[in-house]
């Protein structure tokens, strides 16, 4: 049984390109290490993440993240656990979605990254976890 937890952030402060690629980099060796999986979506400046592993590792992995300078209004979505893992080839797969992109899986015209910190009635369909489902079928 693995456990999985998704969560939206807002970067504090602009993020370069290297500086993305050095995240990058660093999340999937310590994901490796500690058999965690999961994709990153990098979206207007907005992290919309899942993981899944061990629940003692993915809930450490949150723990530093909540706590990481280079995010603030870390909001988890969803959390649970499943028999098997949706991203059991990637240590930390990653998208970098452009608005029309986003438009396209959600029908928003425009979408408004603060929908992404919204609640919703029924946390399934928030606009966060449609944008990975959509890569999560589409693998």
């Amino acid at each position: 049984m693995f456990k999985y937890l998704t969560y939206v952030s807002r970067q504090s402060h602009v993020i370069s390109d290297k500086d993305l690629k050095e995240l990058l980099q660093k999340s999937r060796s310590n994901n490796h290490e500690l058999e965690v999986t999961g994709m990153l979506i990098y979206f207007d400046g907005i992290f919309i993440q899942y993981l899944e592993g061990k629940a003692a590792h993915v809930d450490n992995i949150f723990e530093k993240i909540a706590k990481d300078k280079r995010h603030h209004a870390v909001t988890e979505l969803d959390s649970g656990s499943n028999n098997k893992r949706a991203f059991s080839d990637w240590s930390m797969a990653f998208k970098r979605l452009k608005d029309d992109e986003a438009a396209l899986i959600l029908g928003y015209k425009d979408l408004k990254s603060d929908k992404l910190f919204e609640p919703t009635e029924d946390a399934k369909s928030h606009p966060a976890l449609s944008i990975l489902n959509n890569y999560v079928k589409n693998l």
